[in-house]
C-alpha cells in the first residue's frame, strides 16, 4: 500500500512541476498543517503541567494566541469547520456519524482544496478530517488531497483489546501504556505517522534537488492521535510524571449552579474496561480520586509523547531543507475535560472543552534562529533529559522558559486558519460567506489574522483582545434538559436543544441553551432552556453561573442580544 501511495506521489509530482512551469513557476511557500487531538492547552509554553519542549521549541518561534476556540468540541465538526471556515450551523455537521457535508449542506471549498485548486501538492497524513462518511469516504479525496490519505496500519487496534492488565491478560482500557515493541505490528499510530512523514519530506527534498522546473510547493496536513483516548502510549513516558507529582484539577466538583441540560456524562470514558469496573453513578460520577490522579497522569504522558513526535516531525522538515520557507500552523481540534468541574472528556461550552493551544510560524517573522545561521530551528529535544533538568514539585508549572515573546491575547476561532493561510502565502483570500452560503463554493466565516501576526510581530506586544473581535463563538447539542446516554453525543434526530455559547473581550462567558429544530437545523431563541453566565474577571474556572441572578439582569440582556447577533456583528471593525 506504500508503494502505491508513492507512486501516486511521484506522478503528481512530475504532474504538477511541469503545470507550475506552465503557469510561470510561481514560487510559494510551503504550509505544514499540524492539528493533534483533544489537546487542551495544559503544555508548557501555555503555562501546564504537560512536558513539551518541542512544541515550546515551536511556540518560541511562533505568535501564540492565548484565547482561542473551537467552533464545536467535537472531532468531525471541528475539522469539517476549521477545514471549511464554516460553523456547525452552515455544515450541518454536529456528531462524528452524520451525513457527508457535501451532499448534506453544501459542495464547500475546503482550506487544503484551495491549495490543491491554486498548484500545491496536498496530503493529509494521519488524523485530519475525522475518519467517517461525514467526511467522505476517503477523507475528502480526491477534492482536498492529491493523493490518497495516510492513515497508520496500527490505528484500527485503539480500539481493540492492546492494554496488559495485572491479571496476565489483555484488555480495553482507559488507562494503556504499553511496551510498543510488543504491541500489533510493534509500532504505534503517531509513531508510523512520523515514519511517514518524513519520508514524504525526504522525497519533496529529492524532486526539488533534481527538478529544473521551480519548486512546486507543497501543503501538507499531520495529525497526531494522542492524546485522545484510550490512553495508549510508551509505558516508559511514566516515568516523567510521578503519581505524587501529578497536580489535581482546581475545580474538580460538581457546580450546583450549572443547569444540567449542561452536563456531559462522559460516555467515553465510562465504556472502557478499567472504568466500567469503578460502577461509577450516571450522571455526575464522580470520579474516584485514584483514578483522577491517574487519568492527569496519562493524559500528560500521552501528550509528552506526542510532543516527541512533534518534534521528530519538525526535526525533518529542517533536515529535507523546508524549515526556512515553510509556514507552521499547530492547533487541537478543541480542548479536553480533566476533571474540572467533576467532567471528563470533551462534550461542553465550557472553556476547559473550547479553549485550545493555537501558534503560527511564519519564517522571517517569527522565527529567532534566522535564516543562514548555523544554529539548527527546530533541533529534536529529548522530554527525559528536559525532565532531568526540570524542577518537578507537584502543583507547579513544568514550563521550560521556550514560552517565546510573540504572544497574543487577540480572540481566535478555528474558522480564522482558512483566510490566515491562504493571506500567508499570498494567495487570493476567499470573501465572507453571505448569511445563505449553501450555494457558495468558495467562502469563509472566519478573518485573517495577518494583522494580528505582523502588529505582534514588529511590536513585540499583542493587539489587544479588546481592539479585535468582539467575541468568539462555540456550540453544543442535546437531546434533553437533563442528561442521558447519548447526551454527549446526540444522533441529529434526537437534537432537540443547542447550547450556543459566547467569549467577549470584556470577560464574559454567556451560554443560551435553546430549542432546536433538527430539520432546518435553526435554533429557537424564544424557547430558552436554560442561561449560563460566567464572570472571567472574578470566576476564570467557571464556576459559578449569575445568569439568575437578579442584578445581573441587564447584563444578561445585553449579552443575549448580542449572542443573537452572532459572529458577524463580532467581527474587527477593519473587516
Amino acid at each position: 500500500m506504500e508503494g502505491l501511495w508513492f507512486l501516486l506521489f511521484a506522478t503528481f509530482m512530475n504532474f504538477g512541476l511541469v503545470q507550475n512551469k506552465e503557469r510561470g513557476g510561481v514560487d510559494r511557500r510551503n504550509v505544514l498543517f499540524l492539528v493533534v487531538d483533544d489537546l487542551a492547552p495544559v503544555i508548557s509554553s501555555y503555562g501546564g503541567r504537560a512536558l513539551t519542549p518541542n512544541i515550546d521549541q515551536l511556540a518560541a518561534q511562533s505568535v501564540r494566541f492565548t484565547n482561542a476556540y473551537a467552533q464545536q468540541p467535537l472531532c468531525a465538526p471541528s475539522r469539517v469547520s476549521f477545514l471549511t471556515s464554516r460553523r456547525p450551523d452552515t455544515t450541518k455537521t454536529y456528531n462524528n456519524k452524520g451525513s457527508y457535508w457535501r451532499t448534506n449542506a453544501g459542495n464547500f471549498t475546503t482550506l487544503p482544496q484551495y491549495f490543491r485548486d491554486a498548484g500545491y501538492f496536498t496530503a493529509s497524513i494521519g488524523k485530519i478530517f475525522h475518519n467517517a462518511p461525514v467526511c467522505g469516504k476517503d477523507n475528502d479525496f480526491p477534492y482536498s488531497w492529491s493523493v490518497r490519505p495516510y492513515h497508520a496500519p496500527t490505528e484500527p487496534y485503539g480500539y481493540e483489546k492492546v492494554c496488559p492488565g495485572s491479571d496476565g491478560r489483555l484488555h480495553f482500557n482507559l488507562l494503556c501504556p504499553v511496551n510498543v515493541s510488543t504491541q500489533p505490528l510493534g509500532s504505534l499510530p503517531d509513531i508510523q505517522t512520523t515514519d511517514h512523514i518524513l519520508e514524504i519530506f525526504k522525497s519533496l527534498s529529492e524532486s526539488r534537488q533534481e527538478a529544473s522546473a521551480p519548486h512546486l510547493p507543497f501543503f501538507l496536513g499531520m495529525g497526531f492521535h494522542k492524546p485522545h483516548i484510550s490512553f495508549r502510549y510508551p509505558k516508559e513516558y511514566l516515568e516523567l510524571y510521578p503519581l505524587e507529582s501529578v497536580d489535581k484539577a482546581p475545580n474538580a466538583f460538581y457546580s450546583q449552579t450549572q443547569p444540567p441540560v449542561a452536563w456531559n456524562p462522559f460516555m467515553d470514558v465510562r465504556r472502557r474496561e478499567d472504568t466500567t469496573a469503578l460502577h461509577l453513578p450516571f450522571p455526575y460520577g464522580p470520579m474516584p480520586d485514584k483514578y483522577h490522579y491517574l487519568i492527569r497522569q496519562a493524559y500528560y504522558a500521552s501528550t509528552t509523547y506526542m510532543d516527541y513526535e512533534l518534534g521528530r516531525v519538525l526535526a525533518g522538515l529542517e533536515a529535507a531543507g523546508f524549515a526556512d520557507d515553510t509556514i507552521i500552523s499547530f492547533i487541537s481540534d478543541h480542548g479536553w475535560q480533566l476533571g474540572e468541574h467533576q467532567e471528563w472528556s470533551k462534550f461542553s461550552n465550557y472553556a476547559t472543552a473550547t479553549r485550545i493551544p493555537f501558534m503560527i510560524h511564519v519564517p522571517g517573522i517569527t522565527d529567532t534562529v534566522k535564516e543562514g545561521s548555523k544554529k539548527p530551528k527546530f533541533p529534536l529535544r529529548d522530554p527525559f533529559l528536559e525532565y532531568k533538568s526540570t524542577s518537578r514539585v507537584k502543583g507547579k508549572s513544568n514550563a521550560t522558559g521556550s514560552q517565546g515573546v510573540l504572544v497574543s491575547d487577540a480572540l481566535v476561532e478555528l474558522t480564522d486558519l482558512f483566510p490566515t493561510l491562504t493571506d500567508l502565502v499570498q494567495l487570493p483570500v476567499p470573501p465572507l460567506c453571505p448569511v445563505n452560503s449553501s450555494q457558495v463554493d468558495t467562502c469563509v466565516e472566519g478573518v485573517s489574522l495577518v494583522p494580528v501576526i505582523i502588529d505582534t510581530a514588529l511590536n513585540h506586544s499583542s493587539r489587544s483582545s479588546k481592539s479585535w473581535k468582539k467575541a468568539a463563538f462555540t456550540q453544543y447539542p442535546r437531546p434533553s434538559d437533563t442528561p442521558r446516554p447519548d447526551s454527549d453525543q446526540p444522533s441529529l434526530a434526537n437534537i432537540t436543544i443547542m447550547g450556543y455559547s459566547m467569549i467577549t473581550a470584556d470577560g464574559y462567558h454567556y451560554t443560551e441553551w435553546v430549542g432546536f429544530n433538527n430539520v432546518t437545523c435553526e435554533m429557537n431563541w424564544s424557547d430558552v432552556h436554560a442561561r449560563e453566565l460566567y464572570i472571567l474577571h472574578s470566576d476564570p474556572l467557571e464556576d459559578t453561573n449569575v445568569a439568575d441572578v437578579k442584578k445581573n439582569e441587564r447584563l444578561v440582556q445585553r449579552l443575549s442580544s448580542e449572542l443573537h447577533k452572532g459572529w458577524r456583528y463580532a467581527l474587527p471593525k477593519q473587516v
